[in-house]
């Protein structure tokens, strides 16, 4: 029996930390990106909180292999699962303070974790392009839940289209996503701005990596490239 549960926990661990893993990570994140934020309506914050469960205890998986990380990773996610439940059965400000605030811990946590396997040596893979993507997009969700902090904290801090939504409404939450995902790729149309000195310096980091982050990316991945070749080749000479 010990046998067949480690065997099925190792298989559970390879699955995640390859390139499916990513894949199903990948297919976790579009959907909130995409889809969720279209939908105003209760059904919008159940989807959400349900795609945003399935993306914890996935990533939960990727934290590391050994047991104390791992534990602590899924105290992290279980924490943050239970208090964005109970914010979305009967939302409060303090609930939605920490719900956001242990949201961007996962998101952080699990951000890092990627990229130290997508910057790591070894020849380019698609599951590392899939990674750098995957890293990409948690940057966007965890700055737009640094500017709802800011929100929540510091109300105006934003000029938002809805100025009558609640911080907890889903319009309001997608609006700061979709400003978050246009600051990073430096678009900037205008109809969101930062009106606040604090909100005004995390949009200046976020446009700072947006534009540093593909630009190391392409720069680390050839040199991978170039040194996995040069090794092939010195190993056929």
């Amino acid at each position: 029996m010990k046998r067949s549960m480690s065997e099925i926990l190792k298989q559970f661990r390879a699955f995640w930390w390859g390139d499916r893993g990513l894949s199903t990570l990948l297919i976790l994140l579009l959907p909130a990106m995409f889809i969720v934020p279209l939908l105003d309506s209760d059904l919008a914050r159940f989807l959400f909180a349900v795609l945003f469960s399935a993306l914890l205890v996935s990533g939960v998986t990727n934290i590391s292999s050994r047991r104390l990380p791992r534990f602590a990773a899924a105290a992290l996610s279980g924490s943050t699962i239970a208090i964005l439940w109970l914010n979305e059965l009967q939302p409060v400000p303090a609930l939605t303070a920490w719900a956001v605030f242990l949201s961007l811990l996962c998101f952080l946590l699990l951000a890092m974790v990627i990229l130290r396997q997508v910057f790591m040596d070894g020849p380019v893979t698609v599951t590392r392009i899939k990674g750098a993507m995957a890293v990409y997009i948690l940057i966007g969700f965890s700055w737009s839940y640094i500017y709802q902090l800011i929100d929540l904290q510091i109300p105006g801090a934003f000029n938002l289209p809805h100025s009558t939504t609640a911080p907890n409404d889903i319009r309001h939450s997608a609006d700061l996503t979709y400003f978050s995902f246009v600051t990073l790729t430096t678009l900037g149309y205008g109809d969101i701005t930062a009106v606040h000195p604090i909100s005004r310096m995390f949009v200046i980091i976020e446009a700072l990596i947006g534009q540093l982050y593909p630009a190391t990316l392409l720069a680390r991945l050839v040199s991978l490239e170039i040194m996995h070749r040069e090794k092939q080749h010195a190993d056929t000479t």
